[in-house]
């Protein structure tokens, strides 16, 4: 093989190389967000809000989660420390009657032990942190706790209304956490399922 056709050969691979590079270099942040807004699903977009609509900036702040997930050691709860949960949920929600916005603080309160037993770290940030941590396994219910402003404080969140939202959204995140839904009272007003209509009696003739 002659020097000219080693040269042109070489010239070729290193021009396809480097097109191929640019490429992948081009496609990157597209295969970077489709994969990060399959793993957080709604709570993309909120990062997203956060970040102004710089993608790039929400983007870096997901990946931060997840590696800080990655270093956490999660662990399982025992069926001792999910039914005392479960009892102290109750105790959270029926105090809702007589003092909603307490139940709404007790309710998150609730969420950070139930996380600490788990083994999440403490965070600095207070809530919203705690919330972007559970986003990376439990991004659908961070979005239910992001629509009822859970992160806000109680006294915050002005009427009866906000916290009632608060407090379902609260129970959304304390089922994520234990595997299973905590009970819920029918005693309270707006937070058991609602029952279908019986059918009306029909028309005596």
């Amino acid at each position: 093989m002659s020097g000219t056709v080693v040269l042109i050969t070489v010239l070729v691979a290193a021009a396809v190389a480097a097109v191929l590079i640019a490429a992948y270099f081009r496609l990157l942040p597209a295969w970077r967000g489709a994969r990060l807004r399959k793993r957080f699903g709604p709570e993309y977009d909120a990062a997203v809000a956060a970040a102004q609509g710089d993608r790039s900036v929400a983007e870096r702040e997901l990946d931060e989660r997840l590696r800080r997930h990655r270093q956490t050691s999660v662990r399982t709860l025992t069926d001792a420390e999910r039914d005392g949960h479960t009892r102290s949920w109750s105790t959270v929600q029926e105090g809702f009657v007589d003092d909603p916005a307490a139940a709404v603080g007790d309710a998150r309160a609730l969420v950070e032990r139930i996380m600490t037993d788990l083994g999440y770290p403490d965070r600095a940030g207070g809530f919203e942190d705690r919330l972007r941590d559970l986003s990376v396994e439990h991004a659908h219910a961070v979005a239910e706790a992001r629509r009822a402003n859970v992160a806000l404080s109680p006294a915050e969140q002005a009427d009866t209304e906000h916290l009632r939202e608060a407090l379902v959204a609260c129970r959304g995140l304390v089922t994520a956490l234990l595997g299973t839904p905590p009970p819920t009272l029918r005693s309270e007003p707006g937070l058991a399922p609602k029952r279908p209509k019986d059918p009306a009696p029909e028309a005596t003739r």
